[in-house]
């Protein structure tokens, strides 16, 4: 790689290159406009870096704010909604992490007053939601340029789901989802977001903090069976670490089908709307007698008890020969 970027130079280069992007203020961010200053292009470990901060910070920003929901005034549905986008960050830093990435920080200041004021909320994450998706943008173009089609490919898989994540936001505080065309091509290069965001990583007036990262076993106790289903990235790297964090669990094994987890919860019926009639505790395994998929994809398992949904359990031995049955 031709170099890596610390946070320190991370900092300096967006700043450089966003023309007095460094005296942004928090008011400043809602009016950005496009970089595209054009300079020496990332090489991909620069933006594997930057990717994996930017997931750092959005999994410590969805997890305060569920740990605040009432402050929030959140119904039932949207937070379930940001407890799929809080899984979908973890997977996504847990997968880039996988390939290398390092996150540049892992802890950030916010606006004041922004897990109590839902307006603030809403409109703080859909601006660091447009900095992230034309990030993105901005790596889909350079891989593309490097002959990287493989890695071009994957980040456009997670700018899709950034995509989905921000029009959820805006329906959440009344705006309109959907309100472009076309996702704002902000950045040339992905170190030029450096300017815009850095208030969240050096704070700035009307900033407090740094909140630190939750760590993943607040997030996953937090998500529990409410996170996303598991997806193959278009890059895989011979070792299989490539996949490791986004693809479904292997289920040709030998041997009959059972089911760990750590305090995961049995449902009476295949669905998180069901009551929970129990727990799988650290160390208890339990065999699978039959599966059902729901409406929305997901498998679940059937065992003593209730029912488990797979991507929140440890699977072993040969799970594709469990009978399908009628929920």
């Amino acid at each position: 790689m031709a170099h890596n970027i610390s946070r320190r130079n991370l900092l300096k280069t967006g700043a450089a290159a966003a023309a007095g992007a460094s005296a942004f203020s928090f008011g400043g961010l809602f009016n950005y406009g496009q970089v595209f200053a054009q300079s020496e292009g990332d090489d991909p470990q620069t933006i594997l870096n930057l990717a994996d901060t930017a997931e750092t910070f959005a999994c410590t920003h969805y997890y305060n704010a569920l740990m605040n929901a009432d402050a929030l005034g959140l119904d039932a549905n949207e937070v379930r909604d940001l407890k799929t986008f809080l899984d979908a960050e973890l997977k996504h830093k847990q997968f880039l992490e996988a390939n290398g990435a390092m996150a540049l920080a892992t802890e950030f200041y916010v606006p004041e007053n922004l897990f109590t004021d839902r307006q603030l909320f809403v409109n703080t994450s859909d601006t660091a939601e447009t900095l992230f998706i034309a990030a993105y943008l901005a790596a889909t173009r350079r891989f593309a340029e490097l002959g990287e089609s493989l890695l071009a490919a994957t980040t456009a898989q997670v700018m899709g789901v950034e995509a989905e994540h921000q029009a959820l936001l805006r329906q959440m505080g009344g705006l309109v989802p959907s309100n472009r065309v076309l996702k704002q091509a902000l950045f040339y290069n992905v170190s030029e977001v450096a300017g815009p965001f850095q208030p969240f990583l050096e704070g700035a007036d009307g900033f407090v903090g740094p909140a630190p990262f939750p760590g993943v076993d607040a997030i996953n106790t937090l998500v529990g069976d409410q996170g996303v289903l598991s997806a193959v990235p278009f890059i895989q790297l011979t070792n299989g670490m490539g996949t490791m964090m986004m693809t479904p669990e292997a289920a040709a094994m030998s041997g009959a089908c059972t089911v760990s987890g750590t305090n995961t919860n049995i449902r009476s019926a295949p669905s998180t709307d069901a009551s929970t009639s129990g727990a799988l505790t650290a160390g208890q395994s339990m065999a699978v007698t039959g599966q059902t998929v729901d409406a929305s994809g997901y498998t679940w398992y059937q065992i003593e008890g209730g029912w488990v949904r797979s991507d929140v359990v440890t699977v072993n031995g040969d799970c594709m020969s469990v009978p399908t049955v009628n929920s």
